[in-house]
């Protein structure tokens, strides 16, 4: 590698890591331990909880660094005139600036990688610490597998196949009940079980109901077509559920949505949740793109400040959009990888556009 290679990798790579530090830790304290005030927990306590957040914290903001760090490095040689000896001598700007996408695109990997092998236990770590320490409530357990749902609170232990948020409905569910020495007491089966609001119980349909009675070898078994059970856990409870998508890699959430759409149920939010993960991956590569044209003007026509304050009227335009399509995606006025994918292309385009347009000038 050439000297002048290296100094352009080590000046962005430099500038990355300070904007990306910077970022992540101004989004942690904005959006995590702002619940010091409110919350009935020690600022150690809420520390480490937010702690469990700072992988996906930084996956986040890699975005915005990468954008941040392009202008600076280009402005930076601009402004040196170290740009116009680089042309001197035979190497043009679509050198200096491979070497940079070179550098985001390994970001992009390394990013990809972190939600996909990272992120997911981490939430995982996270939902128990904050039911078990911050919510005092140890007995608590949700665990989401390819195939099933689990789900712990107190004598009580839930097998789930599919829930269904919009309607309260579970399709395919078990039920172990336990006493005080946890020892099963009886179990339940059902096809499908629906919630009534009006009377607080869970309407089961097409069963089967064991009983473990102490003292004997053998349980007993009857099959039942409707019955009726006061659970201590209403849909609320199970909202939860909703929650542990995050925890699960790439191909287990494609399952959960496979085995979700067999089900006939709406997929829209886990659909935007994974072509999100793989999107959010790899915009540095368009925000890099759209920092390019700022950042080699003519010295006159604005300094380092302004080409910052463009960049993140670039970032924030980006954010608003991509999240207002998100919401959209995720109701299902959009179909979900329109809604997570238009806004990069669209994105895209305009910073091919400029980019063009800053070649002709």
């Amino acid at each position: 590698m050439r000297i002048l290679d290296r100094y352009v990798l080590m000046e962005f790579v430099r500038s990355f890591l300070i904007a990306l530090a910077v970022l992540a830790v101004v989004f942690f304290i904005a959006d995590y331990l702002r619940g010091v005030w409110d919350a009935d927990v020690t600022p150690f306590i809420l520390f480490k909880y937010g702690a469990f957040q700072l992988p996906m914290i930084i996956c986040q903001m890699v975005p915005p660094a990468a954008m941040l760090a392009t202008s600076v490095t280009l402005s930076s040689l601009n402004r040196k005139n170290e740009l116009t000896a680089i042309h001197a001598s035979g190497i043009g700007l679509g050198h200096v600036s491979l070497l940079i996408f070179g550098a985001i695109f390994i970001s992009c990997c390394l990013t990809l990688v972190t939600y996909d092998r990272v992120v997911p236990p981490l939430a995982k770590r996270r939902t128990a610490f904050y039911w078990r320490v911050i919510k005092n409530r140890p007995d608590f357990t949700v665990d989401i597998k390819t195939s099933k749902i689990w789900y712990r609170s107190k004598n009580y232990i839930y097998n789930l196949r599919v829930y269904d948020a919009s309607t309260s409905t579970i399709h395919g569910i078990g039920i172990y009940f336990f006493d005080n020495s946890f020892r099963l007491v009886q179990h339940v089966e059902a096809q499908t079980a629906r919630y009534d609001e009006k009377k607080s119980e869970w309407e089961l349909h097409d069963g089967m109901l064991t009983i473990f009675p102490e003292g004997q070898s053998f349980p007993l078994s009857k099959h039942f077509g409707d019955k009726r059970l006061m659970l201590p856990e209403t849909p609320k409870d199970f909202i939860e559920i909703e929650h542990q998508v995050e925890t699960l890699r790439l191909k287990e959430l494609l399952t959960f949505i496979h085995r979700n759409k067999e089900a006939g149920l709406k997929t829209n939010a886990y659909e935007v949740d994974f072509h999100s993960r793989i999107a959010i991956s790899f915009i540095p590569l368009i925000m890099g793109l759209l920092a390019i044209p700022y950042s080699v003007r003519p010295k006159r026509q604005g300094g380092l400040g302004k080409d910052l304050a463009i960049c993140l009227g670039w970032i924030f335009s980006y954010w608003l959009l991509f999240s207002l399509c998100i919401s959209l995606g995720r109701s299902g006025a959009v179909t979900p990888w329109m809604s997570v994918w238009a806004p990069c292309a669209l994105f895209f385009c305009a910073a091919i556009v400029l980019v063009l347009k800053g070649r002709t000038a």
